[in-house]
């Protein structure tokens, strides 16, 4: 860790943000991610129609598809493969388990220890080979329907390299995209399931949930997500985009509290509402601060964290426009990339909007989340003494807003 790191941990987060890296470091992978496929594979398929999906998907990643029996080394890609034949397979078969595939987990784990992937679309299955290890980073995980399969094959593909990740279509991956004016979206990885079921648990009906791209970079996989996300939604005409992480923890209010936010939006002029500001640094400004309906609005410069923001047109432009070629190449990540969107205007609330699940573990850098709470209790505490000398300036009468209280009121 390089000096100007180590200063600016203890800058902003204090000892604490050393002391939660050494309790909580990032964790071991178990078993590294899919590597890239050959430029000619076969396909080994009883089922037609499948078939016929996975040809056309690979045709989008430039493979070509050649006949079972041609010899040399391909990547063989086996929809429903008879696993108790006892057949070991080989690191270039990908097994695709549909509800035709009949298998007991142990056989598979045998069977299978060596291949390129498994992709499974069953969820129930693929919790028990998840829990007993089989295939580690190589599990995927696919919806059954016919849509969900196509996008689970597009996943595995951008996982593998195959389709180069800054031409990724996102099309492929929400097809269906509403327009309407709002939409709401809960990104998460489908292979990791405590952090969906905490999602899920929280009763959000209204978040539709798109798979994330699952990348050995998660950094990586996240920011091609927001960028389709994004991309989908400038697309169709979506004003404004409501997205959250499936770690997100919301308290009893959270409808009334988002209610009013939305409301207060409306009066104002915004470019992302922040519902958790991870990160408040020393060059933070705030430029305007209101009361409205029981809440404390600030508006700030700038702002860092994905937890859960509300978008406008302007930053949904600014989300596309993320690139591996350019921020991917020089580790600017996709909250570090919004951060730095010109001009920015951001309104938060204090206190935040929504909290971070401490129980489950980062999808993007695979340690505990409770390492991030010395960051949010260290950014709120900033934020709060900025507001505690923020100066009101002129008069807000007959905006229908009500100016900040007196300092030591609050």
């Amino acid at each position: 860790m390089s000096i100007s790191r180590i200063s600016q941990i203890y800058e902003h987060e204090g000892i604490l943000g050393f002391y939660s890296r050494l309790r909580f470091p990032k964790a071991r992978r178990e078993g590294a991610l899919v590597g890239p496929i050959t430029q000619e594979v076969q396909i080994l398929s009883p089922d037609g129609q499948r078939a016929d999906v996975l040809a056309q998907l690979l045709d989008l990643a430039s493979r070509d598809v050649v006949p079972a029996d041609q010899s040399g080394l391909h990547t063989r890609f086996h929809l429903d493969p008879d696993i108790y034949s006892g057949h070991r397979y080989a690191p270039n078969d990908v097994l695709i388990l549909t509800d035709r595939t009949s298998y007991h987990a142990g056989q598979l784990k045998v069977v299978a220890e060596q291949c390129h992937a498994i992709i499974e679309t069953s969820e129930a299955r693929f919790r028990t080979i998840s829990e007993m290890q089989v295939a580690g980073g190589r599990l995927f995980l696919a919806r059954a329907d016919d849509e969900g399969f196509r996008q689970g094959i597009y996943r595995f593909l951008l996982s593998s390299g195959a389709i180069d990740w800054d031409t990724a279509d996102w099309r492929q991956l929400l097809s269906d995209t509403r327009s309407d004016e709002v939409q709401k979206f809960c990104l998460s990885l489908p292979e990791t399931l405590s952090r969906r079921q905490s999602f899920l648990a929280q009763g959000l009906s209204d978040f539709r949930i798109l798979d994330g791209i699952r990348l050995e970079q998660g950094w990586i996989g996240a920011a091609l997500g927001y960028r389709a996300l994004a991309e989908a939604c400038l697309a169709r005409g979506v004003q404004q985009a409501i997205v959250c992480e499936d770690d997100v923890s919301v308290a009893p209010g959270f409808r009334q509290r988002l209610d009013t936010v939305r409301e207060y939006l409306g009066r104002v002029e915004w470019d992302v509402f922040s519902g958790l500001s991870s990160h408040v640094g020393p060059e933070y400004r705030v430029t305007r601060v209101e009361h409205y309906k029981g809440e404390t609005f600030v508006h700030l410069d700038r702002t860092t964290g994905m937890v859960f923001n509300i978008y406008n047109r302007r930053a949904l432009a600014h989300l596309a426009g993320w690139r591996v070629a350019e921020h991917g190449a020089q580790g600017i990540t996709i909250d570090r990339h919004l951060e730095a969107m010109p001009n920015m205007r951001v309104v938060t609330t204090l206190p935040f909007l929504v909290d971070h699940s401490d129980h489950l573990a980062s999808a993007a850098w695979s340690f505990d989340n409770r390492r991030y709470r010395s960051l949010i209790s260290a950014s709120q505490h900033r934020l709060t003494q900025m507001l505690a000398e923020f100066d009101a300036g002129p008069s807000l009468a007959g905006s229908g807003l009500t100016p900040p209280a007196p300092a030591g009121t609050r």
